[in-house]
């Protein structure tokens, strides 16, 4: 009776009825009804039987068919206005009449046809479906609405009595989630998801279906499906998702190291670079808090918190710092960018290992002050240190002293020994005569045998007492070579650096005219 009423209400939809009838020609009682109880269908069929025939009375339209045994029956339409036309429904009729028993009488609607006279009402498409409890895979159709029509294509004659995957089924549906919904339900639990079915056009829709058990028998169970197309919005998520795979490979392409952080401060992706520079893997770096990633200080030893400053930096902040990496410490240039819409802010931090480039900048730096031989200071930083000691006696009325030296009797050893040996000494006597002078004093190299000296906060008493100690240390140094032994001395000259000196050029030249004078003295001597 369930497939009988159902296929009376596809009839009533089709013709515009109010209340289809199922009799036999000569019977005043209904073998079915659909659109009233019981005694209504038989108060109606004994008007009709009374008037001698349906067709043609105003409201009323019959069509004849067959009952499956052979028997002749009618279908008799009802409808409050208007008149019927149900030529184009002997198809169904026959259908009706194959699953009709002529031998029955009307009965009262059971609930299963109460709620598929209600759904009809619903705007949302929904379908009432009836599966086996146990070894039938098969979900046959019951029944659906108009909106269920208007959605899939589908009119409820070409859907009810047939399986879900006669009609709805495509390449891209997913059998196994229709086959988790059946086993759901087979055992009486709602069931939920979204998954591709196919309309009577051939186009796949995404729709969330919502499966909700009604009615049970011994062998199966009969439930009600909400459909809802949700293909826009996951075409707005496929979007999405392929925008974002896209930006991901692009990330991923880029040779410096990316780090994406979430607005909590959570890391949410690290790009192949990132991974390789921090010694990690994504899945280690994932869900991770920012400061635990990249654990970064500044110049000073301060953590660096880059998803913080990054927001209060204007959307965009730029700086250096020393990043702890599963390798060891490197310095790093990092570029941390504020990303988001105006309630939630999250951030792109972009890293290059700079570590090479520090290396290379303090090398150049150090080489463009510095001796290459001895590595003491050359002149030009020996002049800038000369300089600013002079402004400090004119502004704070310090006392210095600058020292001119020259070696003695190098050049016999440079001619006698070669230049590699001249070369040694040099670096000897410079080591010796840096550790005579005092933590903050400056001993510079000017080019060939020739030293300068600054005293800092010194005067003349005091620096002739370490001028001697200087002298008398590399008076004491010789160099042996194939047998022979060779001493150098140092003649220095010392000039005062204080507030009525003129410049640090006259205080410089001051002392080369006492170095000259102590060689004049016989070498080996400090003079001024």
């Amino acid at each position: 009776m369930e497939v009988t009423s159902a296929l009376l209400r596809i009839a009533a939809r089709i013709a515009g009825a109010s209340v289809v009838l199922v009799a036999r020609p000569d019977a005043s009682m209904p073998v079915a009804a659909w659109g009233c109880e019981p005694g209504a269908a038989r108060a109606l069929l004994a008007v009709l039987r009374g008037t001698g025939r349906a067709d043609g009375v105003a409201g009323f339209a019959a069509l004849p068919f067959a009952f499956g045994d052979g028997t002749p029956g009618e279908l008799i339409f009802v409808a409050a206005l208007g008149a019927l036309d149900v030529r184009a429904l002997e198809p169904l009729a026959a259908e009706i009449g194959a699953t009709c028993d002529p031998n029955a009488d009307a009965q009262p609607p059971s609930a299963l046809e109460r709620l598929c006279d209600s759904v009809e009402l619903l705007a949302e498409p929904i379908a009432v479906f009836s599966v086996a409890r146990h070894a039938d895979p098969l979900i046959v159709a019951l029944h659906v609405n108009a909106a269920f029509t208007q959605l899939f294509g589908f009119v409820a004659t070409e859907i009810v009595g047939r399986t879900i995957g006669e009609r709805l089924w495509g390449p891209l549906t997913e059998v196994d989630r229709f086959n988790w919904i059946r086993a759901r339900v087979a055992v009486g639990e709602q069931a939920r998801a979204v998954i591709v079915l196919y309309g009577k056009d051939g186009a796949p829709r995404w729709s969330e279906v919502a499966a909700t058990p009604v009615c049970a028998a011994d062998d199966h169970v009969q439930f009600v499906v909400t459909f809802r197309d949700v293909t826009s919005r996951k075409q707005f998520e496929d979007a999405l998702a392929a925008e974002k795979s896209k930006l991901q490979t692009t990330l991923a392409a880029i040779a410096d190291a990316v780090v994406c952080v979430l607005p909590d401060g959570r890391v949410e992706f690290v790009n192949a670079a990132a991974q390789r520079l921090l010694g990690i893997g994504l899945t280690q770096a994932y869900g991770a808090p920012i400061g635990q990633v990249l654990p970064m200080t500044d110049e000073d030893g301060r953590a660096v918190d880059l998803a913080g400053a990054a927001r209060g930096a204007g959307d965009v902040w730029r700086g250096e710092g020393q990043l702890q990496t599963a390798g060891g410490t490197i310095d790093v240039a990092f570029v941390a960018s504020r990303i988001g819409n105006a309630g939630e802010h999250g951030t792109v931090v972009v890293l290059r290992d700079v570590t090479v480039e520090h290396r290379l900048a303090l090398r150049l730096s150090f080489e463009a002050t510095h001796d290459p031989l001895t590595g003491l200071p050359n002149r030009r930083a020996f002049l800038d240190r000369i300089d600013a000691a002079t402004r400090s006696s004119w502004e704070h009325g310090e006392h210095h002293v600058v020292g001119f030296l020259d070696l003695d009797r190098f050049k016999i050893v440079n001619d006698r020994f070669g230049h590699p040996a001249g070369d040694r000494v040099l670096r000897d006597v410079a080591r010796l005569m840096s550790a005579a002078v005092r933590t903050g004093d400056v001993l510079a190299r000017f080019g060939g045998d020739e030293f300068a000296l600054l005293l800092t906060n010194c005067r003349m008493d005091d620096a002739r007492r370490i001028a001697e100690k200087i002298r008398a240390t590399v008076e004491a140094y010789a160099v042996e070579h194939d047998g022979e032994v060779l001493g150098v001395g140092v003649s220095i000259g010392l000039a005062p650096i204080d507030a009525a000196t003129v410049n640090a050029a006259q205080a410089l030249a001051d002392a080369d005219a006492a170095c000259y004078e102590a060689k004049a003295a016989g070498r080996n001597a400090v003079a001024g």
